[in-house]
């Protein structure tokens, strides 16, 4: 059941919610790159709002890791790159002169000449003639600036920056570009999608709720964790909703959370059919490569343009992958159509389409309404109780009892080899029940047999989520929630009880939180010595630090040595889920100021851990769950 607090209507405020900035201190800076994105917040995936050039002065008055919260020249406000960012007033007037201006405003007004797309869609491309790379694209009534012409090429300053597009599909008069801005806007507009109205949450601190389905509209409130929703229709990426007790506008569907998994998700689930395929950050092979995904993988498709998915990788990146190596869960969705996500038909089935059968191995057990305890509780089952799987996400399984009611259960409660049976392995001198593991290595395959001579049918990474069916010598059948069952070998994969016997804890109820370990202290009480210390980047100890310096400087103080980068560091030590932190664990994020796994910190307990922040905040101590660092939780890591 979720609490009253998290059900409280937030007052509905009519300006933008900037964040705390020091009282009263506002810092010039000048823009130093010839083109500089504004976007909608501190990250580089964050929504673009406009652009600024080389000189442009704007006035700072918050930071957030590496990040700028600026007032641009035209009145509006957005976040840039601190890195791009000159705040000597001498260096910043010069920039101001060698660009030929002192100011300028964020997407528009100089004296170049403005022009309208005029097709459909155009290429935008690295240079003048189609043998140059494709940038991106360009749709019907876009406004750019010209900024040189050669042959029948134009060099134009567009939202997304610079390029080159056809002067022929470029539409030069003011009035009829007007009109083709107009049309396009008017096209928009009648491509929203009534849906039957659904009840659904906010999906985050400090949601903004907006006057239209775009982060270039009016601020109407601001909205937190938990609220409640009323969702009617949707508009691209974008949800019109009502907040119960308050007033209608628009939220990003990333930020909606329906309810019971109905109405509702703009996903549809789907698997990675090809091996090592790459996503890519657009719908074509001359993007660039974002990450590597394995055969088996487990995506989230939320739209498609011709032969390619934008995908999400199931706790990782967003991407494109061609529609040829992805097996979808149902009918594959039409081009840009919006998708539902379907009813899992024995997702967690193997091989022979069989549903997997479990039995509930703990004297009451919580069956909830989602997978994770964050959900509420729907009914309680007793030892013994006889259920069917339908559906895995991670750990935790969709059941169906005996009386047809469906919910969620800890795949870590529950026996798949019978009733009160178990497969076991040995921690020290104890024999300890497997039911649930983590990959504990980069790749690991997974086999159609319990040896290296039967083939592979799968792969998986590190830290995924495997639900133990049974042992057979040195490896484990296992399910996977992508559909896959299959082997995998023991000294490749961490379990749940052996982790917990290890920290001399038996199994908790679901939920409970882990002990700290005597070393897990050891490294919070050094890193606590540093508090205060300064940040400088490419530094590890003694008197300045980066993030993964500074890990690296308590860990090694201990005689654990890590890796000196945040990346290579979350390759390292045992996977721990966040229901299980424990003091001393290492914690990772992503999509700070470089997408992928780019910050790191210690955890002190209480939800909180300490890191070396950013330059104005050197080593400090932080919420987990605080606006900036929980969406961008990325995982844990244990190094004993």
């Amino acid at each position: 059941m979720r609490t009253a607090r998290h059900l409280a209507i937030v007052t509905v405020i009519a300006a933008v919610s900037a964040p705390h900035a020091r009282a009263g201190k506002v810092y010039p800076a000048w823009v130093i790159p010839d083109t500089l994105i504004v976007r909608s917040g501190p990250g580089t995936e964050r929504d673009r709002i406009g652009t600024l050039t080389k000189g442009t002065k704007v006035y700072v008055t918050a930071f957030a890791d590496n990040w700028c919260w600026a007032k641009l020249p035209d009145g509006r406000w957005g976040w840039l790159a601190e890195w791009l960012l000159q705040f000597s007033a001498e260096k910043g007037r010069k920039l101001a002169e060698e660009a030929g201006k002192t100011t300028s405003s964020a997407g528009g007004g100089s004296s170049h000449p403005p022009a309208w797309i005029d097709a459909a869609t155009v290429n935008v491309r690295s240079g003048p003639g189609t043998r140059y790379d494709t940038r991106g694209q360009l749709h019907s009534g876009t406004k750019v600036y010209i900024i040189d012409t050669e042959h029948d090429w134009c060099k134009c300053r567009t939202p997304g920056g610079y390029g080159w597009i056809r002067g022929d599909l470029l539409q030069r008069n003011v009035e009829r570009g007007r009109e083709l801005a107009r049309a396009a806007s008017r096209a928009r507009s009648e491509t929203t999608t009534d849906m039957q109205t659904a009840k659904a949450y906010v999906a985050g601190d400090g949601v903004r709720l907006r006057s239209g389905p775009g982060t270039n509209f009016t601020v109407k409130g601001s909205l937190c964790e938990g609220q409640v929703l009323y969702v009617t229709a949707r508009r691209g990426e974008w949800y019109e909703a009502r907040v119960h007790g308050g007033e209608d506008g628009w939220i990003h569907s990333s930020l909606v959370k329906f309810e019971g998994g109905t109405g509702s998700s703009t996903l549809t689930k789907g698997f990675v059919t090809g091996s090592r395929v790459h996503l890519r950050s657009g719908p074509s092979l001359n993007d660039h490569i974002k990450a590597k995904v394995l055969k088996g993988q487990t995506v989230f498709i939320a739209d498609r343009h011709g032969d390619w998915y934008r995908v999400r990788v199931q706790d990782g990146e967003a991407g494109w992958i061609h529609s040829s190596l992805v097996k979808c869960g149902q009918e594959e969705p039409e081009a840009g159509a919006a998708t539902a996500t379907p009813e899992p038909a024995a997702a967690a089935s193997g091989g022979s389409g069989e549903v997997l059968t479990a039995w509930i191995a703990e004297d009451i057990v919580n069956v909830r309404y989602g997978p994770g305890t964050d959900h509420g509780v729907k009914m309680k089952l007793s030892r013994g109780a006889k259920v069917k799987v339908l559906e895995l996400s991670g750990h935790w399984c969709k059941i169906k009892d005996a009386d047809g009611d469906t919910g969620w259960v800890a795949g870590w409660v529950m026996n798949f080899k019978g009733p009160g049976e178990d497969p076991t392995a040995t921690e020290g001198s104890e024999e300890v029940p497997v039911r649930t593991a983590w990959v504990a290595r980069p790749e690991v395959n997974v086999r159609s047999g319990p040896g290296t001579n039967h083939k592979e049918i799968g792969e998986a990474v590190l830290g995924t989520e495997v639900i133990i069916l049974d042992r057979d010598g040195d490896w484990y059948h296992v399910a996977l929630d992508n559909g896959t069952t299959g082997y995998m070998a023991s000294w490749l994969l961490d379990t749940r009880a052996q982790r917990r016997a290890r920290q001399g804890m038996g199994e908790p109820s679901v939920g409970a939180a882990p002990a700290a370990s005597s070393i897990g202290q050891a490294f919070v009480d050094t890193a606590m010595k540093y508090l205060g210390y300064g940040y400088a980047r490419g530094t590890a100890g003694p008197s300045t630090f980066d993030c993964s310096g500074f890990v690296h400087y308590v860990l090694g103080k201990h005689g654990v040595n890590v890796s000196r980068s945040s990346r290579a560091q979350y390759r390292e030590g045992t996977p721990v889920s966040r229901g299980n932190l424990a003091i001393g664990d290492v914690v990772f994020f992503k999509n700070t100021y470089r997408s992928g796994i780019s910050h790191v910190g210690l955890y002190i307990g209480d939800g909180k851990f300490i890191h070396a922040s950013n330059r104005r905040g050197g080593v400090k101590i932080s919420e987990l769950d605080s606006g900036y660092y929980k969406p961008r939780y990325a995982g844990a890591r244990r190094m004993r």
